[in-house]
C-alpha cells in the first residue's frame, strides 16, 4: 500500500535541521537566563521556577489521556488516504477536549490559589507563585481544547514551518523577557509571563496553518463516533501512564527537595540536571520528524524498513547523545564553575555530581530510545506504560530514602538513586520491550547498535580525560578547545570504523550534494 506520508531521508534531515536551528535560539535564551537569574535573585525565588513547572506539569498530565493518541491516529488515517476518518476523529474529540479544557482551567485555578499549601514558599513570594501557576494553566487549557485541530503541520511533515513558528515565538519571548528583566525588574515571574505570550503566539499561528493544510481537521458535528473516542482514550490511557513516569522523573525531585531539602538543594539539582534536560530536549526536537514516518511504515506494512530504522536509529542516538554527554561528564566540575562562578562557593561540586549521575544512564538507554516510537506506531503502549510506571515508582521511593540515608546531601542522593533505578530499568525492562517490538535479537542489537554506537565515545573519552588532567580547564576558551580536540578523535573513530554500509552511502550522498551546492 502506498503511503500519503512521505518516507524520505532528505525530508527527515531538512526537518530535523530546521528543528535544531529553532532549538539553538531557545537554548541561547535559557543559557543566558539561568546564569542571569542565579546571580541576581535569592535561592528561594530561583527555586520557584522548577517548582511551578513541576506543579503545572502534573496538572497537565490528565490531558495526555485525550491528546497523546491524536497525532498517531490522524497520521495513520491520512497515510491511508482516508480523509473521512480524519474528519470523524476530529469531530469526535473536539467536544471532549473542550470539556476537558474547562475542567483543567477550573482545577488548575484551584491549585494556583492554594499553591502555598502544596509548596513551602516564603510569604513574600506566594502571590508571584499563584500568578505563575494560573498563567500556565490558562494557556494549557486553551491548547488542550484545540489540540486535535493543531496536528496538521505534523501530519503534513511541515516541520520547517513549525520551526519557523518556534523561532518567531522565541524572538517574541526574548523581546518580552528582556524588556521586563532590564526595564522593569529582575523577577522569576517574568520568565512565565514571557513564555505564556510566546505560547499564545505560536499556538494561534500553528492552528490557522494546520486547518489550512489539512481541511479535514475542521469540526463537523454530524460525524461524531464514540467508538473512535474509546479507541483514542484507551490508547491515551497507557500514554498517560508513560507521561506520569516521564513527569515524575522531571518534576518529582524538585517537589521532594522542596519538602525534604533546602532552596539551595533545589538550585543545585536544577543546575546539575540542566545538561541532561537540554540534551533530551535537543534530541527530541531533532528526532520529532521521524514520528510520522515510523507510524506510516507500520500503517503500510513496511516491516523490514521498520526493523532497520530501530537498529540504525539507536546507533545514531548513541553517537549524538554520547558525543555531548561524555565530555559534559568529564568536565562537569569546571563546566559548572565557569558557568555559575563562585556565587554558591562549593555548591557547584554537588551540582557536578548531579550532572554526572543524570547523564550516566545515557550509555545504554540512548541505544534503545526508539522503543517509544515503535510502541506508539504499533499502538502497543501497555508494556511500555507498565515498565516506566514501575521504574518511576521505585525511583521515587529510593529517592525519598536517599535524600535522608546516603549521607551525600539531598540533591546528590536523589541523583544517585535516580541513576541506579534508571540504568537497571533500561537494561532489564525497556531493552527487551524494544527488541520485541522491532523483532530484533539481542545479538543483532549489540553488533549493529551498541558496539558501533559507544566505540567513538569510549576512545575519545581517553583524550578528554588526558586533557582534563593536563590542562585543568578554567575558562570557556579552554573548555572549548579541550572538547574540540576530543571531538576530532571522536569523529575520526566514527568515520573510520563505526559507519555501516547505509551510513557510508548516505554520507557520500550528503558530501556530493554539498560539493554540488558549493560549485
Amino acid at each position: 500500500m502506498a503511503s500519503r506520508v512521505e518516507i524520505s531521508k532528505r525530508l527527515l534531515m531538512v526537518n530535523s535541521a530546521s528543528s535544531i536551528v529553532a532549538q539553538v535560539l531557545s537554548f541561547s535564551v535559557l543559557f543566558w537566563l539561568y546564569q542571569y537569574l542565579v546571580r541576581r535573585v535569592s535561592d528561594a525565588e530561583y527555586s520557584l521556577l522548577p517548582l511551578v513547572m513541576a506543579i503545572v506539569g502534573f496538572v497537565d498530565l490528565f490531558a495526555l489521556v485525550l491528546t497523546s493518541g491524536l497525532a498517531r491516529y490522524v497520521i495513520e488515517a491520512y497515510a491511508r488516504g482516508d480523509d473521512e476518518r480524519v474528519s470523524r476523529i476530529v469531530s469526535s474529540m473536539v467536544p471532549l477536549l473542550s470539556f476537558a479544557g474547562l475542567i483543567l482551567l477550573v482545577g488548575g485555578g484551584g491549585v494556583a490559589w492554594h499553591v502555598d499549601k502544596v509548596l513551602k514558599i516564603p510569604e513574600a513570594l506566594i502571590s508571584d507563585a499563584r500568578l505563575m501557576v494560573f498563567l500556565m494553566v490558562v494557556i494549557s487549557a486553551v491548547q488542550l481544547s484545540c489540540s486535535v485541530q493543531g496536528v496538521g503541520l505534523v501530519v503534513r511533515q511541515k516541520f520547517v514551518w513549525l520551526s519557523a513558528i518556534n523561532v518567531c515565538a522565541e524572538i517574541v519571548k526574548s523581546a518580552v523577557l528582556l524588556a521586563l528583566m532590564l526595564e522593569v525588574s529582575t523577577r522569576v515571574l517574568w520568565v512565565v509571563v514571557a513564555a505564556v505570550v510566546a505560547k499564545t503566539f505560536s499556538f494561534g499561528v500553528n492552528l490557522v496553518l494546520s486547518l489550512h493544510m489539512v481541511p479535514a481537521l475542521r469540526y463537523r458535528c454530524r460525524r461524531i463516533q464514540w467508538d473512535i473516542v474509546r479507541a483514542i482514550t484507551g490508547f491515551g490511557g497507557w500514554n498517560f501512564l508513560v507521561g506520569v513516569a516521564g513527569r515524575t522523573r522531571e518534576y518529582a525531585i524538585p517537589l521532594i527537595l522542596n519538602h525534604l531539602g533546602t532552596p539551595i538543594d533545589n538550585v543545585t539539582y536544577q543546575l546539575g540536571s540542566m545538561p541532561r534536560r537540554q540534551i533530551d530536549t535537543w534530541f527530541d526536537v531533532a528526532s520529532r520528524p521521524l514520528h510520522p514516518m515510523v507510524t506510516s511504515m507500520h500503517a503500510v506494512g513496511a516491516t523490514e524498513q521498520f526493523r532497520n530504522t530501530y537498529l540504525r536509529g539507536g546507533r545514531i542516538g548513541l553517537w549524538v547523545i554520547l558525543a555531548a554527554a561524555v565530555p559534559a561528564m568529564i568536565y562537569a566540575a569546571p563546566l559548572l564553575e565557569v558557568y555559575i562562578g563562585h556565587v554558591y562557593n562549593d555548591a557547584y561540586i554537588a551540582a557536578a555530581f548531579v550532572l554526572v549521575c543524570t547523564l550516566a544512564c545515557s550509555l545504554i538507554s540512548s541505544g534503545n530510545w526508539m522503543t517509544w516510537l515503535m510502541a506508539n506506531a504499533k499502538a502497543q503502549m501497555r508494556p511500555v506504560g507498565i515498565c516506566v510506571c514501575l521504574t518511576q515508582l521505585v525511583s521515587v521511593l529510593l529517592i525519598l530514602v536517599a535524600t535522608r540515608r546516603f549521607g551525600l546531601g539531598a540533591a546528590p542522593g536523589a541523583a544517585l538513586a535516580s541513576f541506579i533505578v534508571s540504568t537497571l530499568s533500561a537494561i532489564l525492562l525497556m531493552l527487551p520491550i524494544g527488541l520485541r517490538l522491532a523483532d530484533v535479537s539481542l545479538k543483532t542489537w549489540i553488533e549493529r547498535t551498541l558496539v558501533p554506537g559507544i566505540a567513538p565515545s569510549c576512545i575519545a573519552a581517553v583524550a578528554w580525560v588526558a586533557l582534563d588532567l593536563r590542562v585543568r580547564p578554567d575558562s570557556w576558551l579552554e573548555l572549548g578547545w579541550c572538547t574540540a580536540v576530543g571531538a576530532l578523535v571522536y569523529v575520526a573513530v566514527l568515520l573510520g570504523w563505526c559507519l555501516g554500509p547505509q551510513d557510508k552511502q548516505d554520507l557520500a550522498v550528503i558530501l556530493l550534494r554539498a560539493k554540488a551546492s558549493a560549485a
